[in-house]
């Protein structure tokens, strides 16, 4: 915070109402009289303005972005509506409903409002504002939709930073960095796999580059997170709680009426209240520690309404646990790791649970999440569960000199015993490069995209993936979305315009060039791209024709 401000973080209960209808996408009567005499549509208006007029009072933000550029970056990672799963809705995404009450509080105090998102590879952005019902929200209050993916980009140099000390931002942000536009985030009140919850800093990942999201997204994509606070924070965090989703974001969440709206102006402290309100003590997640031990916490923040707690199942990235033994009973997992922590022994003795534990989670940012998203996608999906598959992720545990993976019940397997392992075998990450001789197929990446190991699960047991079949209603305007994406990045490449850094897969921590001591001192440096060449310009629009397929073949 700028000194002498102060933190505040406004809580405010909506009506013990029911809010699970047209919480996903906003419905075809969004625009008349009879959407804003529905009951929930004005609970919905009357707890933001209720938070936001609270808000204003202590710290009189309207004033500051009065007459000014607003952006609204809500979470649209996938907007589950449709899409061709066991349910029609699953709450992963802003509710449209509030950005729309925000949008009307808002345009008491700016005309200049712009909604900017990049859902990432395999949910191309236009898609998302067209199921959410956003691109009629653009038209009924007359506000702008950006996909940032589609804009070109601005490379800083963050000399503080432990992970990412090179980011790269679309070039819209740089007027967030420059104090020229009010960033408002919008996140959902939710649980996810990687981190443990995401809300208002975690929402920030959306505005970072294609393959730099895929960099340290890893056992350091905390650290990552954190590190982008050197660069930009949310002016403004309204944490969307009126219908929170706990499960395992990125796949889809389950319900959880907690008919609540959070804001603040201190990013990490409206998290901090958030994830109390969800039942989880803050200091047992690794981004709110990094937060504070990096400083960017205020102990001084003043807490306005009452932390009501509403508890939220934790997010479960385990392969080896019970969840996958019940639903996936013939997959067999084995993982190994030498590095973070990993637990080790002088023998080939089995690994006790707590051990089991601790190995699995060494990179829960990485393989491990990815891979039980393939999983979760099936469960919702709806698809069989009981074909047989060996999933190998990690580099494996040296115990002296051997190569050892371990199961669901802690038991070694060497490299010859799992050549000799019977039936289909897929090794998932860089670490478990070593594996190709062995295996039927290997996922490159670090972490590799989130979609590859889904569709190679999808490919081994025989089933279809309804995100990609006629169940999916949505299916043909995300193809063409995921086309007119992939033109426009080529276009912006022609141009001679930056977009992205080159794709890396390794567990590295990625060097920029050596800081002066003046710059060592400085939260950021603006890092001009070199030029592009003509060689580059092919190359690298290749590669964009070549990521549209990984989004769809593993």
């Amino acid at each position: 915070m700028e000194q002498g401000s102060k933190s505040v973080v406004v809580i405010s209960h909506a009506r013990e109402i029911d809010f699970t209808r047209d919480y996903v996408s906003l419905p075809r009567e969004y625009g008349s009289l009879a959407y804003d005499e529905r009951e929930d549509i004005k609970a919905i208006k009357a707890v933001v303005n209720e938070n936001l007029e609270k808000l204003d009072t202590e710290i009189h933000f309207t004033e500051k972005l009065r007459g000014r550029k607003v952006l609204i970056k809500p979470n649209l990672v996938t907007v589950f509506h449709d899409l061709g799963m066991t349910k029609r809705d699953y709450p992963e995404s802003t509710d449209p409903r509030v950005i729309d009450a925000v949008i009307e509080f808002l345009q008491r105090f700016t005309t200049h409002i712009t909604i900017v998102e990049s859902s990432g590879r395999g949910m191309p952005t236009q898609a998302a504002f067209y199921i959410a019902g956003l691109d009629r929200l653009e038209k009924y209050r007359k506000v702008d939709l950006i996909a940032l993916e589609e804009q070109p980009t601005d490379r800083y140099l963050l000399p503080k930073a432990k992970v990412m000390q090179e980011i790269v931002i679309p070039r819209i942000f740089s007027e967030v960095v420059k104090g020229d536009a009010f960033y408002i985030s919008i996140p959902k009140m939710k649980t996810n796999l990687y981190t443990g919850v995401t809300l208002g800093f975690k929402n920030a990942m959306g505005t970072l580059a294609y393959n730099l999201r895929q960099r340290n997204h890893n056992h350091a994509i905390d650290q990552k997170l954190v590190d982008m606070l050197h660069l930009y924070k949310a002016d403004l965090v309204i944490i969307d709680g009126i219908v929170g989703g706990e499960g395992n974001c990125p796949a889809p969440v389950e319900p959880v009426q907690s008919r609540v709206i959070i804001s603040g102006n201190q990013s990490v402290e409206t998290d901090r209240v958030a994830a109390r309100m969800m039942g989880f003590d803050p200091q047992t997640i690794s981004l709110m520690r990094i937060a504070d031990s990096d400083g960017f916490n205020d102990p001084r923040v003043k807490v306005i309404g009452e932390e009501k707690i509403t508890p939220y199942r934790p997010a479960d990235p385990s392969l080896l646990g019970n969840w996958m033994k019940e639903n996936f009973p013939r997959v067999r997992v084995l993982i190994g790791h030498s590095k973070n922590g990993a637990p080790t022994s002088d023998d080939h003795r089995q690994f006790t649970e707590n051990e089991l534990k601790t190995l699995e989670n060494v990179c829960r940012g990485g393989c491990l999440a990815t891979t039980r998203y393939a999983f979760d996608m099936l469960f919702y999906e709806g698809k069989k569960r009981d074909f047989e598959l060996t999933l190998i992720l990690g580099a494996g545990v040296n115990q002296n000199g051997s190569t050892l993976y371990y199961d669901g019940g802690g038991k070694p397997y060497s490299l010859a015993d799992i050549s000799a392992l019977k039936g289909k075998k897929v090794a998932i990450g860089t670490c478990a490069r070593p594996l190709k001789g062995i295996v039927d197929r290997y996922i490159e990446g670090c972490m590799p995209f989130p979609n590859s190991p889904h569709m190679i699960v999808h490919q081994l047991s025989g089933t279809m993936c309804s995100v990609i079949s006629p169940r999916n209603r949505y299916l043909i305007p995300a193809l063409f979305a995921t086309l007119q994406a992939c033109e426009r990045r080529k276009a912006l490449l022609r141009s001679g315009q930056r977009i992205d850094i080159p794709l890396h897969h390794e567990d590295t921590i990625y060097k920029t060039r050596g800081f002066t001591d003046d710059e060592l001192n400085l939260p950021y440096i603006f890092e001009p791209f070199e030029p592009l060449t003509a060689t580059e310009i092919k190359r690298l629009c290749a590669a964009e024709n070549r990521n549209i397929l990984a989004t769809f073949l593993p």
